[in-house]
């Protein structure tokens, strides 16, 4: 008789492969105890993985342990610790979505599962793994009146709803126009036929107030789904939706993953907003994860904006997206008046560290005696850009990365906004030992200080990502400003998002010229959307709004087109004929390879062995595909280089073929591998810095 398998011995007979979140595109092999059951395609499993253990997730059915790999040693197999319940395992729509995302993306399905099912949504981070009961809510939904464009566009797109196959269809509807009363009429027909409804929004800060009113517009309880809501929230809430207890859910990007029962409806509101594209540690974006989902469920994909991206207009050009426009507000005071103030003209307020003009003054404080709010915009934190020695010109930089130190002046501190190192305020110049050390550029945090010497016993609350450090707090600050506990709402692109005062009439961009200048493709169409969206929030219920918005280029194309110099259309033409000839999205597909070293001449070397094993290949793969072309661009240091102490150069591929975008990342993910350097893959990188 011959020696008995060791792994046999412990009673294990069958084997099935499970996906780690780990940066690794390969399966792993575990032995499956005799007396776990239901395992298969979406079960959680805890595994044990190097010297710790690990969530993972099975990618196969089980399978006889005689068809482990060859190149496998069956006894050094390692056994399932833990597995979960059939109830808990990722429905089969929502697996399907992360292979799918996987493939397309380039990712690890290992961690685009975990992404989909937290730990914290199984209850593996709660005291107690069972889930409790929810108590419901089922009240009469609160009656909506429509007016005749909202009704037009809810009766377009039920008409689409109800068709064998919904497809996706755009609802363009400028800043206030009652798009969300369209979207809650919508999930109320499609909640009446029994189908489920998953409403995306771009930030948290969103899902509470439209929580509020779509629960109380479909008359039942309506689940969040975000990173921030408890552990043990996640848990039930979760639980209750793959009961088909729960048939509604609001969320940020990760609620595309709900585990929604015949799901019937998505709701992409924003869909503009750049947020939708997950950039920390997995890739994907959400507004497209949204597409493909209701594809497969045979759902219908509402995308909504006042400002569409470009390749949503795109598609709707080509006719495969159907458009329902709403051109009016809602609210009687109308579209808000728009004045641009030259900050190159108009005399300025001395004495502060933020430019504004003495004629926004006079205004802010006529709005402020008639007893409304005021919005206002500064897309930068802290308290100074940089802090500068005025005798020999140094500039306080980050040990870590190739970044200036923020000033912080509450704090006493000089903070890099990428990896959050920190350091006192010097009183000398480390470098010449002068004391006149001035902070040059304003920040949210010098206005905030500023203001009350400008408009003494107004209150103003800050809302930007030093002031607002937890989803309570945000909401807390929401809530009071709202309440009219304070004038004044400062913040950075915070605001832009779909926040609705009805007591703010007046909206101050305190310096626009930022937005024109960022290095990337995308700049120019941000810029419009950015201005756009927070010009939005003015006037949005009975009172007439005004946005001041501050420049010193008030000939910039985007002005022009807030003035009413040159329509939208004229504007975004230009933007498709220069990404046409460049062959830029929507008119190309494209995908950033980052390539990271603690030494800078290792990352370049790196960088550039990949650049060249895809040229040697480029001529191979366009003749896969007659008339396909392939682009490479760079290598080329990051717009940010070096991070937290790592030294990053790109690589960006172009091409007209997702299959031929497909196969040269396939290729460079080999090369990376054989000498087992790190590569990051970003397909429709959402910015190129």
């Amino acid at each position: 008789m011959g020696a008995v398998d060791p792994v046999v011995a412990a009673g294990i007979s069958r084997i099935v492969s499970v996906a780690v979140p780990r940066p690794l595109d390969s399966y792993f092999s575990y032995g499956i105890p005799e007396d776990a059951r239901g395992l298969g395609p979406g079960t959680w499993v805890r595994v044990p993985f190097g010297r710790s253990t690990v969530i993972g997730f099975v990618v196969d059915e089980p399978k006889p342990i005689a068809e482990l790999p060859p190149s496998l040693d069956p006894s050094k197999l390692k056994a399932i610790l833990e597995c979960g319940d059939e109830e808990d395992r990722i429905p089969s729509d929502v697996f399907a979505l992360c292979s799918w995302a996987a493939r397309y993306y380039a990712q690890p399905l290992g961690e685009l599962l975990a992404a989909a099912c937290p730990p914290a949504s199984l209850g593996l981070r709660s005291a107690n793994r069972e889930a409790k009961e929810l108590t419901r809510t089922l009240v009469a939904p609160r009656e909506i009146r429509l007016n005749e464009e909202q009704t037009a566009a809810l009766d377009g797109l039920e008409t689409l709803r109800k068709s064998a196959a919904p497809g996706t269809a755009l609802l363009h509807g400028v800043t206030g126009s009652g798009k969300t009363e369209v979207y809650i009429e919508l999930a109320k027909r499609a909640l009446a036929e029994g189908r489920g409804v998953i409403l995306l929004v771009p930030e948290i800060a969103l899902t509470s107030q439209l929580h509020e009113r779509l629960e109380a517009g479909v008359g039942e309880t309506v689940a969040r789904w975000h990173s921030a809501m408890p552990d043990a929230k996640r848990r039930d809430q979760a639980a209750a939706l793959r009961r088909g207890e729960i048939r509604v859910v609001v969320g940020a990007r990760s609620a595309v993953f709900a585990p929604m029962r015949d799901l019937g409806l998505i709701l992409v509101d924003e869909e503009h907003d750049p947020t939708y594209k997950q950039e920390d540690r997995v890739h994907y974006h959400a507004r497209d994860l949204a597409i493909v989902r209701g594809k497969d469920a045979g759902a219908l994909v509402v995308l909504g904006s006042a400002t569409p991206s470009l390749e949503t207009r795109e598609r709707v050009r080509e006719g495969k997206y159907a458009s329902f426009p709403l051109t009016a507000r809602f609210a009687r005071g109308g579209m808000p008046a728009i004045e641009v103030i030259d900050l190159g003209e108009e005399p300025q307020v001395e004495g502060i560290q933020a430019p504004i003009a003495e004629k926004t003054l006079t205004i802010m404080k006529e709005t402020l005696a008639r007893g409304e709010q005021i919005m206002v915009y500064l897309n930068r934190r802290g308290f100074a850009a940089f802090l500068r020695c005025r005798d020999c010109g140094e500039v306080s930089e980050c040990p870590n990365c190739s970044i200036s130190l923020t000033v912080h002046k509450r704090s006493r501190e000089l903070r890099c906004h990428v990896c959050g190192h920190a350091e006192g305020i010097p009183d000398v110049c480390p470098k010449c030992q002068a004391v006149d050390l001035d902070p040059i550029g304003a920040g949210t945090e010098s206005l905030e200080e500023e203001i009350p010497k400008l408009l003494p016993e107004v209150k103003t609350l800050r809302l930007d990502r030093d002031a607002v450090t937890s989803a309570s707090r945000l909401e807390k600050t929401l809530n009071a400003f709202r309440a009219g506990e304070a004038q004044i709402l400062l913040g950075t692109q915070m605001l832009a998002k779909g926040h609705d005062f009805p007591r703010v009439t007046l909206v101050v961009v305190v310096l626009a010229d930022a937005l024109f200048r960022y290095p990337d493709f995308r700049a120019p169409e941000r810029a419009l959307q950015i201005l756009s969206q927070v010009s939005g929030r003015a006037g949005r219920a009975d009172l007439p709004g005004r946005v001041l918005i501050q420049t010193y280029q008030p000939d910039a194309p985007v002005i022009s087109v807030l003035r009413g110099l040159r329509t939208e259309d004229d504007f975004l033409a230009e933007e498709r004929e220069l990404r046409q000839v460049l062959a830029y999205p929507p008119y190309g597909r494209m995908a950033r390879l980052r390539v990271e070293s603690t030494e800078r001449n290792e990352a370049v070397s790196r960088c550039e062995a990949i650049a060249n094993a895809l040229r040697g290949a480029q001529t191979a793969i366009e003749g896969e595909e007659p008339g396909v072309r392939l682009d490479f661009l760079g290598p080329s240091e990051a717009f940010l280089e070096r991070a937290k102490g790592i030294f990053r150069w790109d690589l960006l591929i172009k091409s007209s073929s997702v299959r031929a975008l497909g196969r040269s990342i396939a290729i460079a993910k080999r090369t990376a591998a054989a000498e087992k350097w790190p590569l990051l893959v970003d397909v429709d990188p959402y910015g190129l810095g």
